[in-house]
């Protein structure tokens, strides 16, 4: 299903099938309005996922300037650096409405540690982003999301959940 660009809508760009799943799990929240936030295709690794942003979502941003960007990502243990790499790409007038999100090393480490489903970490993960707590952000491998899991409560809760 597609978002009303005109209206605030979030974009997900996930890097792979894993990180798809839990962008799935996370809309299936029963507080979601399902037209304010579209998961797109999969991006096949976190280049394609730069690329992808670069070439088509920039001038999306540009276009529609009540869109949000989410960028979901596998860290791969290189937090600091690609997380670098990602700002310093984003344009400096968009990057208060884009946000890289993913786990420290790669989504099956995180649903191994954690002992369930994608689908399932992304549904408490949108329990909690909805209640506003952060025991599973909390986690050792999602912990480093801190700053932009702060902003998107701040700027997009109110947009893809039915307060």
């Amino acid at each position: 299903m597609s978002v009303n660009r005109y209206q605030p809508h979030v974009l997900v760009i996930p890097e792979d099938r894993a990180d798809e799943q839990i962008a799935n799990g996370f809309i299936q929240h029963d507080r979601i309005q399902i037209r304010r936030i579209q998961i797109l295709p999969c991006a096949n690794g976190w280049p394609g996922v730069l690329e992808k942003f670069k070439v088509e979502y920039v001038r999306h941003l540009r276009m529609y300037p009540q869109a949000q960007v989410i960028l979901l990502i596998d860290f791969d243990r290189q937090y600091k650096s690609r997380r670098q790499m990602f700002e310093d790409e984003t344009p400096v007038d968009l990057r208060e409405r884009v946000y890289v999100i993913g786990a420290s090393d790669n989504p099956e480490s995180l649903r191994d540690a954690l002992g369930t489903n994608f689908e399932s970490i992304g549904l408490a993960l949108a329990d909690e982003c909805y209640r506003r707590i952060s025991a599973m952000w909390a986690h050792k491998d999602l912990k480093h999301n801190e700053p932009d899991r702060l902003r998107l409560l701040e700027s997009v809760r109110s947009t893809v959940f039915l307060l």
